[in-house]
């Protein structure tokens, strides 16, 4: 049996796309290489990156849209609704590409930074020939993991993935191909975290992986409230 580390060495890791998006779950690799360029000003709201993205205007602050996201009347902590996903997921396995891109233009009317939406749509697009909207997408996914991976380590609660919504952090787990078989909550300093037991596929050892849930849990706070 593996024996648990208490961390991976990695530091600052950054996941590229490897060759075409299959499905979601084979959109995953650790590697070096460049994270999409970050020009806006940390100023632009959600609203105005999110419009920038459409507009095939792939180098912003993907740190700063994500940040925005839970200021949206409508936020969920949890992120996109799994099971829409997983038909999406469906329906790209089966190759029904029109579908997919209806379910996932449908999820990302609501929560625009879903990553594996956008990894989804990339292998859609793809598929179809549309060069041009899959490399948007493309740019979209890596952009929103990297900026994710980029404020931390994972290793303890000091150096923990800050995330806006639980949906994030299977993300991340899946880009960095990291299977999860384990999870718990941890309390230090009244912060909560999400800790992740997972093997890494590759190397067949087991990893703690930490997140900050901080703003998920603020989401859905307010929201109970608001009911």
């Amino acid at each position: 049996m593996t024996h648990e580390r208490e961390g991976l060495s990695r530091t600052r890791p950054r996941v590229v796309a490897a060759g075409l998006f299959i499905a979601i779950a084979c959109v995953s690799a650790m590697a070096q290489g460049p994270t999409p360029t970050t020009t806006s000003s940390k100023a632009d709201p959600y609203e105005t990156l999110v419009t920038k993205l459409k507009a095939g205007e792939t180098r912003i602050d993907y740190r700063a849209l994500r940040r925005g996201y839970p200021a949206l009347k409508d936020a969920d902590g949890a992120g996109s609704d799994h099971l829409v996903r997983r038909t999406m997921n469906v329906a790209l396995a089966e190759k029904r590409f029109q579908d997919t891109i209806k379910i996932a233009e449908g999820i990302l009317a609501t929560v625009f930074i879903s990553p594996d939406t956008h990894a989804a749509l990339a292998s859609a697009y793809a598929e179809l020939g549309d060069a041009k909207k899959a490399a948007a997408h493309r740019a979209i996914y890596l952009g929103l993991i990297n900026s994710v991976l980029a404020e931390g380590n994972g290793e303890s609660p000091a150096t923990a993935y800050q995330v806006v919504t639980i949906e994030e952090i299977f993300a991340v787990m899946r880009a960095l191909n990291l299977s999860v078989w384990g999870r718990g909550n941890v309390v230090q300093d009244a912060k909560w975290y999400e800790v992740i037991s997972a093997t890494d596929q590759k190397t067949g050892s087991v990893v703690k992986l930490h997140f900050n849930i901080d703003i998920p849990r603020s989401i859905q706070a307010r929201a109970t409230a608001a009911k």
